[in-house]
């Protein structure tokens, strides 16, 4: 046996136990990095949307306000269908890459559907939409 194989599995335990500063590999001189960038870079995954729906009713008549956060207002469609309002949207992006290193071309797509039974005092040839700072509000008058 080796005498310096103990103090070497000594140096390597040592090593391997050391926290890693978090630094970046350092690239050669002149040469671009060998990363991938982060993934939220250009990913429409990791975009923040949600939608927030809220029913209430009045003097007038009857209120759904949809609160979009990450959806343009124009992108969200409100129906009726039988006894139900309904409220979609469906999104396809594409993202293309183009850089010195290659090419990259991704497409995402997302689609959202919500039913709310109508009242059976709701005037649906009535139904008015109207948009206020980002909130669609759906008014359904009384008949």
């Amino acid at each position: 046996m080796n005498k310096f194989a103990p103090l070497f599995g000594l140096a390597l335990g040592a090593w391997l136990t050391l926290p890693v500063n978090g630094q970046p590999y350092p690239y050669p001189i002149g040469g671009e990095p060998y990363h991938r960038p982060p993934i939220n870079s250009g990913s429409g995954f990791h975009t923040q949307r949600a939608l927030r729906f809220k029913q209430d009713q009045d003097e007038r008549g009857y209120h759904l306000r949809i609160k979009a956060q990450g959806y343009s207002a124009d992108a969200i469609q409100v129906k009726i269908v039988g006894p139900y309002l309904v409220v979609e949207n469906q999104e396809a992006h594409q993202i293309e890459n183009r850089h010195q290193r290659g090419y990259s071309f991704s497409s995402t797509s997302s689609s959202m559907r919500r039913r709310f039974r109508l009242p059976a005092d709701a005037d649906v040839a009535a139904m008015a939409r109207s948009e206020e700072d980002g909130v669609i509000v759906i008014t359904l008058p009384y008949r």
